[in-house]
């Protein structure tokens, strides 16, 4: 018989705001990707534009929450240990780096065009969405038509930044 570990609040939050950051950094990080002009941008650009996009909003919530928490706990809490607790939440909008910065690096060596290394890149953050969209709707022990309507309206977002592209392309 197996047990389930209950988790504190304090724990469910911090995994929901680990989760937060993920999934808004695959958001951006898709606005992103579409706005790559492939015809007109080199490997080594392309990977500057999605390093320093999501660097910059890395750097901009770890400063937004630092700023917000002094606010509120008022110099309560000990700044060392504050940062690298800030740092370590917000280390999974740095992640979200990983996969794309792969695919540029096979375009950079020629194994892949760009252009494939970005599509492969979007189509992995969709993909990525719907495993999370799959998850919060199994979380709510939903029957199987208001699961597939949650997944489809949380990927709405996902998908018109897609089709986006798919009309600044043409």
């Amino acid at each position: 018989m197996g047990h389930k570990k209950i988790k504190t609040e304090q724990q469910k939050e911090y995994i929901a705001d680990l989760l937060k950051e993920r999934i808004y950094a695959t958001l951006a990080l898709l606005a992103v990707l579409i706005s790559i002009d492939t015809a007109h941008s080199s490997s080594l650009h392309a990977a500057y534009i999605i390093s320093g996009t999501i660097i910059s909003l890395w750097a901009a919530s770890m400063v937004a929450t630092q700023m917000s928490r002094r606010m509120i706990f008022q110099g309560e809490l000990n700044q060392a240990d504050e940062v690298q607790h800030q740092i370590r939440r917000h280390a999974p909008m740095l992640a979200s780096l990983v996969f794309p910065l792969m695919m540029i690096g096979l375009s950079m060596i020629h194994i892949i065009s760009l252009g494939m290394a970005i599509d492969i890149s979007i189509v992995s953050s969709l993909l990525l969405l719907v495993g999370w969209s799959i998850g919060s709707a199994r979380s709510l022990s939903a029957k199987k038509l208001p699961t597939f309507v949650l997944i489809i309206i949380e990927l709405a977002i996902g998908l018109s930044i897609v089709g986006l592209k798919l009309l600044v392309d043409h």
